[in-house]
């Protein structure tokens, strides 16, 4: 038995080459063939699942429900940028925005000189106003970077909270999962094809 082989996944006609064959052992073949997979992969035990995806829209309920307000929400308006009158950028307090028309990329997440917050807000503002000409007026609800730093903090800890049931189901899965993967774990063999 030969088998050809071509480098760089283009076809021998497109190199211009003839194909390079190699041999290969038949007795490796059959031993690959004749090897039984059962060996290696366990069937799980009647009951022993994962825990079931999250719902999207139950987690969003969840997260409104606990108090969650996503960065985007008008409740977190940092500033807004006006070129000839009308909006062009929005910026919120934990740094996030929206653009529209010419000010669509403009600003594009890299190099920039902040992580988050209000002072990547008002960095991203300005230079929005600085490249289209325009002017940046400041929401009544802008934060500065220490109030903004103690509301994402709460933030966080109403999301752990939302997401600590689903981590604990996953964290108790992984555990059963390494202590039933040992290999001097006594479970049933068998594959599924």
């Amino acid at each position: 038995m030969t088998i050809s082989a071509v480098t760089s996944g283009a076809s021998a006609a497109l190199l211009g080459a003839t194909p390079k064959s190699f041999p290969v052992d038949p007795a490796l073949v059959r031993s690959l063939k004749a090897a039984d997979p059962s060996a290696v992969i366990r069937k799980l035990p009647p009951g022993f699942a994962p825990p079931p995806p999250l719902d999207p829209e139950v987690m969003m309920t969840a997260m409104n429900e606990a108090g969650v307000v996503h960065d985007g929400d008008p409740s977190r308006l940092f500033a807004e940028v006006y070129k000839n009158g009308e909006v062009v950028a929005r910026l919120y307090n934990g740094g996030s925005s929206a653009t529209y028309g010419k000010a669509d990329g403009i600003i594009s997440g890299v190099d920039e000189p902040y992580d988050g917050g209000p002072q990547l807000a008002q960095w991203r503002a300005n230079k929005i106003a600085k490249e289209l000409g325009g002017t940046v007026k400041m929401a009544s609800t802008a934060q500065t970077q220490s109030q903004w730093a103690l509301t994402h903090a709460a933030d966080q800890a109403r999301m752990d909270k939302v997401w600590a049931p689903y981590r604990a189901a996953m964290d108790a899965f992984r555990t059963a999962m390494s202590e039933y993967s040992r290999p001097e774990a006594n479970a049933p063999v068998s594959v599924t094809v």
